[in-house]
This record gives C-alpha cells, structure tokens and sequence, in this order.
C-alpha cells in the first residue's frame, strides 16, 4: 500500500521503553502522527472518531485498530510473511472438498442408516445412506437436525459433583474407592437404568456387568417405550416379538390408532415400503387402500383413503359405513391385507389385532414377526420407582435416560429418587435428572461416538464417529465399561476397542476381521444381520372380547398423551430447528397445544388460544385450546416434550409439562378428566391460518380410473404479456424442473429440515414468527376438506416454482432475481436493496425477507455447522429457494468433466429430494426425454399449481389417488 504508515516502528514503540511512558499518556497517542496516519490509512472513517476521544471510546477504538490491522494490513510489511500449513496432513482430508462418512442416527435406541457430509473435519449434513436395508436412503426430521444437536451450545460441557464442576478422574477415584464393596455384596443395592437398548455391544456389556454383579438390577425407561407392543405380542404369542408389514404383498391396509407413517424408529423405512408399494400397485392399475381409525388425528390417518374418527359419539352410521368398508376390503383379500395397531394403542388392542391378522390369513404372509432388535430383559420404570421407595437401592447409575421428567407423574419419580444415597446421571445435557443426581457425567454425541445400534427390522448398523469429541464426552460403552473395571475399562479399551471386540468372531484372523470390520464401515452396516422371520403360534387364551370402552364418567373428558412430532418426547426439546418447525397438522411452532375437537369446543365456548385446565387426581395441566378437525368428542390430546424446567436451556418455560397427569398403568391414556377454562388466553403462534383451499383446486386429487382434473394437458397457453425467451446458447446441457407426487407426500417435514440445514436458514423465535417472519424456504401446507368433525386432509409441499414467466422478476427494481440460461429463479443476495416488490408479486409466497440480523448472535460453535458453500445473509434482504444451485454447481464440476457434456440423470440431488423417506420428490433436466423428471411430468396427474395464472412454473405436482368404488361397494 503506498504511503502506509510505518506501522513497525509504531509496534517497536509500544513494545520497547517507550512503552510505560506511551500507556501513561493517551493523549499523547491521540496526537501522535503515526497512529493518525495509521488510521486514517486503514480506517477512513473511525479516524474522524479519533479527533477528540474520550479515553474509554479510546481504549476500544484503539483495540479493535491494532487487531484488524494486524489480521489485514496491506502494506508496508504490516501483512503476513508465512502461513503455517498442517503439520501432517490429516488423512483423506482435502480442504475445500467434501467427505462422506456412513454412519447410524440413533432414535430412542433404534438406528436409521447415513451419511455424514463433513467439510475440513466439521460435520455439517445429514443424507440418507441408499445402501442400507431398512431406511434406504430416507431420513427423518430428527436425524436431519442430529447435527445441530452436536453443536448445540446447551450440551452438557463438564462433569460435575454435587452441582459443582468436577472432572473425570475425580469421578474414576470415587468409582474405584466404591467397587471393591460392590464385588463383595455382589451388586446388591445397585441399579443401572438406560434407555431402550438394540445395541448387540451395550447389550453384551450389560449381561458381563450382570455377571461381574449378579443382584444389580437394570431397568430401561422412555417417554415413547414399546412396552405396549411388546406386550400385545407376548399375550397373542407368549412371547414378545416385533412385527413387521410387508407392504408390498398387501392389498388393503386397516390401521386401530396406527402410526406407521408418523415419527418414530420406523418411519423412514415403513413409509418407504408402503409409498413403494402404493405406486407399484397404481402401475397395476389398482390402488393400495389404506382405512384408518383413531380417536386423534395422525399422518397415518391423515393419509387414509377412508377413514373413522373414535370413539363413536359420532354417532352410529359412519361407524357402520366404515366398519362395512373395512371389513369388505380385508374379506376380499384374505392373506394379502394388513391389520395394525400403532405405539400407543393398549396391549389388548395389539392382541387383538394378532388375532385378528391370524384369522384372516396374513400372519407370515403380509405380515412378518421377529425377535425384538430391542432388548427386552429389563425392568420398568414402575418397578425401580418401587424398588426406590422400598429403599432397595443405594446406588442409580443412569445412562441416558431422563425419568424425572420422563417418568409418569404417578410414580413420583423425582422425590423417590430422593431415597437413594448415590445417584449417578450420565447424558447429552444436564436435565433434570443431572439436577438430581450427585454425579452428572456428559456424554458423546452419536456424530463423535463409536458404537452399533439396531434398526427396527435388526440390522445392525455401525456408528463411527466424524470429529472428536468436543465436549469430553464418553459413550454408552466406555462408561459401561468404567463400572465394570473403573481405570480404562476393559483391559484400557476405548469405545473402538470396546466395538472391535464384540464384532469380532472367535477364532477369526486379524487380517481377516479388519476386511470384514473396514467394509463395514464403508456401507455403513453388517451385511444379513436383519432379525430373521420367526415362526409363530397363537395362544389359547381367549381373545379380548370387542366391546367399546367404559365411558368416561359424566362431564370427564378422555385424555390421550402423545408424542410431540417434532420434539418427540422431549430428547430434543433443545434444538432450535425443531422448535421453529411447524407441527404437520397443527403448524403450531415453539409450544405444544391442548388438543379439543369442533363439537367439545362448540358446546364448551372453546376458543383457540383458551387456557385450558385439564385435572385429575390431585394434578392438573394447563395449555391453550386449538382446535383440532378429527379429534374425537369427549376426548383432548396433550403433546409431551414441554415444559421443561432447567435453567439455561433454550426449552426452558416453553408449553406445559404433560407428564404429571399420566398414569402409571396406562400410560397413553387417562379417562375421566375434567376440562375447565381458566378465563386466560394464550394465542399460539402458528405459519398457517387457512385450513381450506377456499374454493380453489390447490390440492387435486384424481379417483383412480378416471379422467385427469384440470386443464387437459397439451391445451394451448394463454396469451402472455412476457417477452418470449431467448434462444438458449448450444452449450447449455440442462433445463431444471422438480415434480411433487402428493399422493406419496406424507407431511413429515423432513424436507423442510433438510432444506433448513443445507441452506444456513436462520431461526428468528416464537415473537418474529408471531410477526410472520418465519424463514423457511420450504414450506408444507395443510388443507382441510369435508366435515370438521372428520375431514379429509391434504399435504402440499411449496418451494419457489422456479416460474419461466416469473412475476418476481418483473417487479424487482434492480434486477436481484432474474433466470438464468438452465430455467433457475435467481436471488443475488448482494444486489438487493429490500423493497420486497417480489414478495407482493409472487403468487405463492415463498419469498422470505429477514427484518433482522437472526445469525449474528450465533455462537461460535454454532457457526460451525453452517454450509460454505451456501451464502450466510445478512439482514436486509430476500431469500427464498434456488433448487440447491450449489449441488447443481458441484454436479457440473465432478459430474461433467468436459464443461459442454450434460449431467447425467440423478447426478443433482436436491436437499429436500434426498431427505425423502417416501421419495416425493423428482428433480432433473426437463429437456432430456429420458430423465425421471421427464417421465413424471408425462403422468397423467401431474398439473401446476395456480396454472391459470400462466407464470408456467418449473415445480410442477402430481395429484393425489382416491379409490374408485364400484356399483358392489368394492374398491379399485
């Protein structure tokens, strides 16, 4: 830089004998020609600032000046000499390129297969792993949000001891100071509790644990358990056993409370196979009936294609239609139909559903059973909680699980858990049981883990870990293995000893098992590990005979619990992502709901947003009404996961905790409630006001058989006021279009996850969402259709449509979004000014404006999981979808080695594409014939959405599928 200042004799200066004297007088610094010239150098306009500072303002000025110049000075020998490279390379490691590890997301101890994008060693995406055999490519909202979750500031950072930090050998000390009186009372007193465990590693662990301690006891506990399931199964087969759908061999599906295609361990794959086998049967010409029943709405029932809302106060004659539905659809495909029940319907209700399968065929045919991948030798949480307060443990070691705020509020956990002298909390955050406990330990994230983990057909999936651990966590198994032999474990091995071990087969080679171990690792999973089908028998007992349920007693209310479907069940209550992310049928961000029905709202004088106090037996819960079409009378659904009470977290005082009204038996369900209004009002805060299409044909659906609706396909398009196109140079190789299949769109969200962690989309909180400030670039609409009471709901995924006549462009007064010469709808982020012009031209809203700078008060971790190669905004200006240009970009570069040869087909991937478990979702090269967007767009129930407003769009969607009911009361 000409004329610089001579900045080195100003650091010599302060740094030599000058230094005292100068520090004693800030004036004389002001004033000095050197720092003047300096500043007005580098820093035109603070050096204005400078003219007559007071020495506070000084000291800052003169602080930051000395750091930036120091990082970017330009001249006079004040920039860098030398960068300082890595030492050793790392391995594999490429800067600047991704790497893709395959691993395992863990949900409530059951695994999904992935692969971890991860860029200069930090994880940043969450795919799919299509080679893995249960979850084929497909993910879910909380896998998608898993790697926020690693750098989530709210994680547990450091051991502590009574509250206080500690660290991990003062907890070994302590632990090795105790096991010698533990070996000599064999373990009496002990007690370890975790959550469900498919790990064949912690499983074998624990039995070696159990054989070092034989009267140590091990309970496993959840806020969603299986028991239920497990428990139907073991009174129809005496045994408890997993059962899995084959979807492909079925031609009718009946759902009792079902939720196969709701959140859970198994969504991603069961709602694959069954989207599977619903095309497969529209490609026969028939279609895949799904008739669902439930006493709240659910996405399974949502997508049903004749569903009953229970229980019957409806009245009687829906009952009998659907009843009559169902019944003749099942008869008519005896050993090729499908009876399932859901996670929370009641053990006699699963037996009877075995019962039922048995009678008509499908057991071993449609339906296939398994040994559980869940471990299912523990005890309950109803059991410890009475072995606590008989004062039969002296020593909790719990591994984790949360159960002081899991626990039904029944069981009192919290004040049982008093009772025991020693209580040990190991877990991802310090939560309520960490504020309990007299040790809290932190734990590895499953991104920075080495373990196995089960999916729910028995694969076995590997975890490897894809950075080092950030907060000196431990897994599962290293602190299994600290109970078992303190220092180091087992014989000093680590969690990759511990894995290496229990893989290995006896009396096998090490070259031969490292093979076996490293392909392993490169798919992601141990090849034919799924659980093997099982033969089985049913009982003699006699089967539970079908009456309805003992009514409510007169004024009460049922109360059913459910699962949040974003949060769960409070696991990741913390993660903002999930917080902001709209509930599929509610759209109701940052809190949960009291659920009430049209005609129990109608006749009570419920409102949304009254504050509703549920009561029974002492407890109480207060939340906000909505309500919600297909909730049945005389009942309410509470959501758990809220209500969280632990200081510093980012789920602290959010909705109402449900836990206390649960029961201790019948954990799903409460009769006999009483429901009150308080006379409060508490307005929810939700990203969708209009429940119907008013009129319009936004969501089409198409009787299978019958003629397409709409405008005909190849009628020709009204007159435009656009200028034609430009002819396209010869070079360009792509024209991109998506196509969504409504009828396979289940709602689950994880699309909009997807797009959110790929694309740096900032959360802005519950007020700014208030405000309709929401920034997701994807959004998935809810439309109700039909009676209230029991609706017919439709989902409609809406990115931007990439329109070829675009509105947007017309209106933007500097031309910050315009087409490009591959059909895409730009956003040049730094050329807009804010008019907003193109949010009040589109005509699908899915322009977002961010009023405010929501990524400046990230924290440093934090910022590690952004994309670089997604621009992070700055506030000010629009942002919206670009069908991820950055994988078209990377596609081009790696995919097309010479710059004039076209992608090929499936090469781009978009986020939401790929995050699919149902595969929803087609995107590619429109002008190429062949390409599968191509073969979509020739369906003949694709249609555009708002097509009449000729803006052409490149986002196109095909209709959903109705049955066709003949002259019989048959189904197509």
């Amino acid at each position: 830089m000409t004329g610089a200042p001579d900045i080195a004799a100003l650091r010599a200066k302060l740094a030599g004998g000058d230094g005292p004297r100068f520090w004693r007088s800030l004036d004389a610094v002001a004033d000095s020609p050197e720092f003047r010239a300096y500043l007005a150098a580098e820093f035109p306009s603070a050096s204005r600032l400078a003219a007559a500072p007071e020495r506070r303002g000084f000291l800052k000025l003169m602080a930051a000046s000395f750091a930036l110049g120091g990082l970017t000075a330009c001249g006079g020998g004040s920039g860098r000499d030398y960068e300082v490279p890595y030492v050793n390379q790392p391995e594999r490691i490429v800067p600047g390129t991704d790497l893709s590890y395959a691993s395992s997301a863990v949900f409530d101890g059951f695994g999904n297969g992935i692969l971890v994008t991860t860029r200069n060693g930090r994880p940043l995406k969450i795919e799919g792993n299509p080679e893995h055999p249960w979850s084929r490519g497909g993910t879910d909202v909380l896998a998608q949000a898993s790697v926020l979750g690693l750098y989530d500031p709210f994680r547990s950072q450091a051991v502590q001891h009574l509250g206080r930090p500690s660290s991990w050998p003062a907890f070994r000390a302590d632990l090795q100071a105790r096991m010698p009186g533990w070996r000599e009372s064999r373990g009496e007193g002990l007690a370890l509790l975790t959550g469900p465990v498919t790990s064949p590693g912690v499983a074998s662990q624990i039995a070696r644990l159990r054989a070092a301690y034989p009267a140590l006891r091990w309970y496993t506990g959840a806020g969603a358990g299986r028991g239920g399931i497990y428990e139907g199964a073991r009174r129809a087969y005496g045994r408890p056993l997993e059962t899995i759908p084959d979807f492909g061999r079925a031609r009718t599906i009946v759902a009792l409370d079902g939720d196969f295609l709701d959140l859970g361990p198994g969504q991603v794959g069961l709602s694959r196979r069954w989207s599977e086998a619903r095309r497969a049967a529209y490609a026969e010409g028939r279609l895949l009936t799904l008739h669902a029943a439930a006493p709240t709405p659910t996405l399974t029932s949502a997508k049903a294609d004749r569903g009953l809302v229970v229980p019957a106060q409806a009245g009687a004659d829906p009952v009998a239609r659907w009843t009559r539905s169902a019944g003749a659809a099942l008869a008519g495909a005896r050993g090729s139909g499908i009876v399932t029940a859901g996670l929370t319907a009641s053990p006699e209700l699963h037996a009877l559903v075995h019962r039922l399968n048995g009678a008509l065929g499908n057991t071993g045919a449609t339906l296939i059973h398994t040994v559980p991948a869940e471990e299912t030798g523990a005890g309950s949480l109803a059991e410890l909680a009475e072995a606590m307060d008989q004062g039969a443990v002296e020593v909790l070691v719990v591994l984790g699980a949360n159960p002081v705020y899991e626990a039904p509020g029944a069981l009192d956990f919290a004040a049982r858990m008093a009772r025991v002298p020693l209580k040990i909390h190991a877990g991802l955050y310090y939560d309520e049981t960490g504020a309990h406990a007299d040790w809290h330990l932190p734990a590895a994230h499953p991104l920075e883990s080495w373990g196995d983990v089960r999916s729910l057909d028995g694969t076995v999936g590997l975890i490897q870990p894809t950075v080092a651990p950030l907060y000196n966590g431990r897994t599962l198994p290293e602190m299994l293995a600290f109970l078992a032999g303190g220092e180091g474990g087992d014989g000093g091995q680590d969690a990759l000893g511990l894995l290496k071990a229990q893989a290995r087969n006896a009396g096998e080679d090490d070259a031969a098992f490292e093979a076996r171990f490293t392909e392993a690792l490169r798919v992601g999973f141990w090849a034919g590990s799924a659980r093997p089908a099982e033969t089985v028998a049913l009982t003699q007992a006699a089967a539970v005979p079908a009456t309805a349920p003992s009514p409510a007693p007169a004024g009460g209310v049922e109360v059913l619990f459910r699962p949040d479907p974003t949060i769960w069940d409070g696991t990741h209550a913390d993660l903002a992502w999930l917080q902001e992310l709209p509930k599929p049928l509610t759209k109701v961000v940052w809190e949960n709901v009291v659920a009430v029905g049209p005609r129990l709202a109608e006749r009570e004088g419920i409102a949304t947003g009254d504050i509703l106090r549920v009561e029974s037996a002492g407890r109480a819960v207060e939340g906000p009404a909505w309500i919600l079409p297909g909730q049945a009378d005389d009942t309410v659904t509470l959501t758990l996961g809220y209500g969280r009470d632990v200081p510093d977290h980012l789920a602290r005082g959010l909705g109402y905790d449900a836990a206390p009204l649960r029961p201790a038996g019948s954990t799903w369900r409460l009769a006999g409630a009483r429901l009150t209004k308080t006379g409060r009002a508490h307005e929810p805060v939700t990203t969708q006001h209009l429940g119907t299409m008013e009129g319009q044909d936004l969501v089409r659906v198409q009787a299978l058989g019958a003629a397409p609706a709409g405008d005909p396909k190849g009628a020709p398009s009204p007159a435009s006021f656009y200028p034609p196109p430009e002819s396209q140079d010869r070079w360009v190789a792509a024209q991109w279009g998506m196509a969504i299949d409504l009828d396979a769109c289940i709602g689950c969200n994880a699309c909009v996850t997807a797009c959110q962690a790929e694309n740096n989309i900032p959360v802005v909180g519950r007020e700014e969402v208030a405000l309709g400030r929401w920034m997701g670039w994807l959004r998935i609409d809810r439309y109700y259709a039909g009676d209230l009471d029991a609706p017919t709901t439709h989902f409609q995924p809406v990115p931007c449509m990439h329109c070829e006549q675009a509105p947007c462009e017309l209106g933007c007064p500097v031309e910050a979004t315009l087409h490009d010469s591959e059909g895409l709808n730009l956003q040049v982020y730094n050329r807009c000014v804010g008019t907003r012009t193109c949010q009040s031209y589109c005509p699908y809203k899915v322009r977002r404006f961010n009023y405010r700078d929501y990524t400046g008060g990230m924290t440093p971790v934090e910022q590690q999981q952004r994309n670089p190669e997604v621009t992070v905004r700055s506030r000010g200006v629009m942002e919206k979808c670009t069908y991820c240009i950055q994988r078209i970009t990377a596609a081009r570069i790696t995919s097309a080695k010479d710059a004039h040869a076209p992608i090929p087909d499936g090469a781009v991937e978009t986020a939401c594409q790929g995050a699919c478990p149902t595969r929803a979702i087609t995107f590619g090269n429109v002008a190429d014939p062949g390409s599968q967007i191509s073969a979509a767009r020739r369906d003949t129930r694709e249609y555009a959405l708002l097509g009449h407003l000729n803006t052409r769009p490149r986002t196109t969607y095909l209709a959903g599928l109705a049955p066709a009911a003949d002259p019989n009361g048959r189904e197509g």
